[in-house]
């Protein structure tokens, strides 16, 4: 279903939103569509869908053979070249970023290899990611920023980056501010699974979906929740900390400082301490999917003990929140994803297992690797493309509204998204 229009003067830049997301997720889609879809007056949308091809955000065609009087009705769809935006994703052992473009192509992809406890090398290897990426974009004025998603959760005394599957070491953000001077651009940050959902949300295989959860499987085990297209937050800002649920009693000590938590049983860390026997070694994907590929033994022993997490993952989250699916992507490699929920099934009977109604319980992203780097390119433009009344109300220091996102941008606070 779509979203209704507002009829309000006030509300104009609203029905701007609601116009551009109608064309997001159809692809392509008719002036006469637009109109049954928002229920707004042919005029205004008329109006908005002119003024969003005069600022370069949306093209228009004329459809071809179609019989009607007159000229053959207009059909509009983004213009990937309405802007760019730079997504950096941050682990502990890894930096990537991407120059992506208004309609989630993925256009440049770089990474190197850090050590984010030394803040001053990462914050180094970063500025030059980014300004590689801004040299190879097409017109530097149509760059809408910096998305930065990095492991939380954020602001947690005791919690917050402690354990390699975080930024040991760090005792804030700052390094955020130092990017953005660095580079000259607005820098907006979140939660690598907050931000993954709304990649998948605005581009990825939850595109046509309301809501879903969203499990982030990287070096860490991350989730989010999203509800009317929107992450759900919680009262600190660092809801459905998937991985720092406890699954197994008396289990294996936590960064976080309890026994057992899912994380540590599922999640890139966990299988290169499992096959390594240390801890202070990370696998690579490239040497993660060897092993797969050779069916080593201690791989395999790691996947079948971690599908059974998975599986009891699922139930829990189904019966606590009945998504309607579980999206997986992440960093981690498609193939080892794929093999864990193979060995996943049969499923754990939930509020959500209904004979195979209502879609299907998992789905896989189709930008599994990438979907990190995605995630952190969306914060930039989601608030110019989500519908949202929670994202159009926010007070944001240097928020423009769509008209001006083409013109002068301010680079003043790092915003959380």
């Amino acid at each position: 279903m779509a979203t209704r229009g507002a009829t309000q003067q006030s509300s104009a830049p609203y029905n701007r939103r609601i116009v551009l997301d109608v064309i997001r997720r159809r692809g392509e889609v008719s002036r006469k569509e637009i109109i049954d879809l928002v229920a707004l007056s042919p005029q205004t949308v008329a109006n908005i869908t002119q003024d969003l091809e005069e600022i370069g955000l949306v093209v228009s065609k004329r459809l071809k053979g179609e019989k009607a009087r007159g000229q053959p009705p207009m059909a509009f769809a983004l213009d990937p070249r309405g802007g760019d935006s730079i997504g950096v994703s941050l682990e502990p052992r890894l930096a990537s970023a991407a120059l992506v473009n208004l309609v989630g192509e993925v256009l440049h992809r770089s990474e190197v290899e850090i050590d984010a406890r030394d803040q001053a090398a990462t914050l180094k290897a970063v500025v030059k990611l980014v300004g590689d990426l801004v040299a190879r974009s097409s017109d530097a004025k149509r760059l809408w920023g910096v998305g930065v998603a990095l492991p939380g959760p954020f602001d947690v005394p005791g919690f917050s980056f402690t354990g390699p599957t975080a930024f040991e070491g760090w005792t804030d953000l700052s390094i955020l501010e130092e990017l953005q001077k660095a580079v000259g651009l607005p820098v907006f940050y979140s939660i690598d699974s907050a931000a993954g959902a709304l990649g998948e949300s605005l581009f990825g295989v939850a595109r046509d979906l309301t809501g879903f959860f969203y499990l982030h499987f990287g070096v860490g085990l991350g989730g989010a929740l999203i509800v009317d297209r929107a992450a759900y937050k919680g009262a600190g800002g660092n809801a459905t900390e998937i991985g720092h649920i406890p699954i197994v009693p008396h289990g294996k000590a936590c960064y976080c400082g309890n026994h057992g938590c899912l994380e540590r049983y599922l999640s890139l860390h966990s299988l290169s301490e499992f096959v390594t026997g240390r801890a202070d070694v990370e696998l690579s994907n490239a040497e993660i999917l060897g092993l797969l590929e050779a069916d080593d033994e201690k791989l395999m022993d790691w996947c079948r003990q971690a599908s059974g997490h998975l599986r009891n993952a699922v139930c829990i989250i189904e019966n606590m929140l009945d998504p309607a699916t579980i999206v997986i992507g992440g960093s981690a490699p498609r193939a080892l994803v794929e093999r864990l929920v193979a060995l996943a099934m049969p499923l754990r009977h939930s509020v959500r297992g209904r004979g195979g109604e209502g879609g299907a319980r998992i789905t896989l992203s189709d930008r599994q690797e990438d979907s990190s780097i995605l995630g952190a390119a969306v914060l930039p433009i989601h608030e110019m493309l989500s519908p949202s009344y929670e994202v159009l109300l926010q007070e944001r220091k240097g928020r423009a509204e769509v008209e001006t996102f083409l013109g002068a941008r301010s680079t003043g606070r790092v915003t959380a998204i």
